[in-house]
């Protein structure tokens, strides 16, 4: 039996708990949030070494939540910079930083981490990618007088936003698995979901993204597999219990479980690209 151990979200908690204030422990410093994150990183390594010594065959790996970046306005040479930098902050720098063991982690108006963990290069065995959305982002003032930027939803292909106000953009998918396998680790895609109370929406963002996976197989990317976000329906970080990921429904009041027709396409979109991988292989 294969053990796997997943270090989740480390940009997620860093940026939430000690830049933006808006979980645990609820910080509001960039060099405070650059501290945490090379210590986190320290610990992965150190962890990752300690158990490949006791767990023979043990996969260790970070899941790296990655979001597709755009100008808000594509005529602004200002936006398309701005996207530049959440591209490298958000995304990059930590792909970089489990192939190199180099952090350069900067954040527009905050502040530049620079640092090297000589054992985290090779510390993974894959890099997990979590993918939902992406973000637009518009320059907003000088530096010095508050945040740069801001970032928005936006609704430009006309598929909607999800019940927590994402955009759907399926091609966002393809891009940031290019980016993942800089690290020239096996990827496999830990969480790709979404919350809607409508299970055709569900069905539809399923079969796209299955498709965009399917592409990026048969280009000959080393994904070693998917995992829908979320088999039932969760308390999901700052929304709690409202919005509604999973392939199975929850009925709070009694705990109940609902298969959602989501749940067999899944299963069948699982069979066909298993089937699909080892024709390539072959």
């Amino acid at each position: 039996m294969r053990f796997w151990v997943t270090l989740n979200e480390p940009i997620v908690f860093i940026l939430g708990g000690y830049l933006g204030g808006v979980i645990p422990p609820g910080r509001k410093s960039f060099a405070a949030a650059a501290k945490a994150l090379e210590h986190l990183l320290r610990g992965h390594a150190v962890a990752a070494a300690a158990l490949s010594r006791s767990r023979a065959g043990a996969r260790v790996g970070i899941a790296h939540n990655m979001l597709d970046f755009a100008a808000d306005r594509a005529d602004s040479s200002l936006d398309r910079r701005l996207a530049e930098a959440g591209e490298a902050l958000y995304n990059r720098a930590l792909v970089e930083a489990v192939a190199t063991g180099r952090m350069t982690w900067s954040f527009p108006g905050e502040g530049r981490a620079d640092f090297r963990i000589a054992d985290l290069a090779g510390a993974s065995s894959y890099l997990g990618v979590n993918y939902y959305s992406r973000v637009h982002l518009r320059f907003r003032g000088l530096l010095g007088l508050g945040p740069v930027g801001e970032f928005f939803y936006r609704d430009r292909h006309g598929r909607g936003l999800t019940d927590t106000g994402w955009e759907i953009h399926p091609e966002g998918f393809d891009r940031v698995l290019k980016s993942a396998a800089e690290s020239k680790l096996p990827i496999v895609v830990t969480e790709n979901g979404i919350a809607t109370g409508d299970d055709r929406v569900r069905c539809a963002f399923l079969h796209e993204h299955c498709l965009i996976l399917n592409h990026q197989l048969a280009r000959g990317a080393s994904i070693e597999g998917y995992f829908y976000w979320s088999l039932l329906d969760n308390f999901e970080w700052l929304e709690g219990f409202r919005p509604r990921f999973g392939l199975f429904e929850v009925d709070y009041a009694t705990l109940a479980r609902r298969r959602r027709p989501s749940a067999d396409l899944f299963a069948s979109l699982g069979r066909t690209l298993a089937t699909d991988s080892r024709a390539i292989g072959d």
